[in-house]
């Protein structure tokens, strides 16, 4: 009995695991691409231009604030992807790369990274997601607290 109890809990966890979307994860390599190409164009007074930074195919960028609810994500996204929480410990933003009716990419980035309270959630198309870069003082370890901005329609 208790073989047939433990299997059936594997299968449902194996169940759910497998037809829930992935969690965004701190992606070290996409990642640390975007925190440099952020720390670059603050030293530099540079915009920052996502389509250049990034190796996946997407049409639409969407920045999501800490403490975003699923049904909030969902609805910028215009379809059900989101299961929880973008960040509920207000470190991070929830950066949402979007193809069609898919997530291509999703990424948790550090809010002193490349802090996205200061832009709308989007979507921006890869003309429009072009972002300033200023700091509003330093972090505990002495490094430039960074904040994105739109950048001016340079049409």
């Amino acid at each position: 009995m208790r073989r047939v109890a433990a299997i059936g809990a594997l299968f449902t966890i194996v169940a759910v695991s497998c037809s829930a979307p992935p969690p965004p994860q701190r992606d070290k390599v996409f990642g640390s691409k975007l925190a440099a190409a952020f720390s670059q164009a603050y030293e530099k007074h540079q915009d920052v231009k996502l389509d250049a930074v990034t190796t996946f195919p997407w049409e639409r960028f969407y920045a999501f604030k800490p403490k975003q609810s699923p049904d909030q994500i969902n609805r910028a996204l215009g379809f059900h992807w989101a299961t929880d929480y973008s960040d509920q410990t207000d470190t991070y933003c929830l950066f949402v790369f979007v193809l069609g009716q898919n997530v291509t990419h999703s990424l948790l980035f550090p809010r002193y990274q490349g802090d996205c309270l200061s832009i709308g959630t989007g979507p921006f198309d890869p003309q429009r997601a072009v972002f300033q870069v200023f700091s509003s003082g330093t972090t505990t370890g002495g490094q430039p607290f960074l904040h994105l901005t739109e950048a001016p329609s340079r049409t």
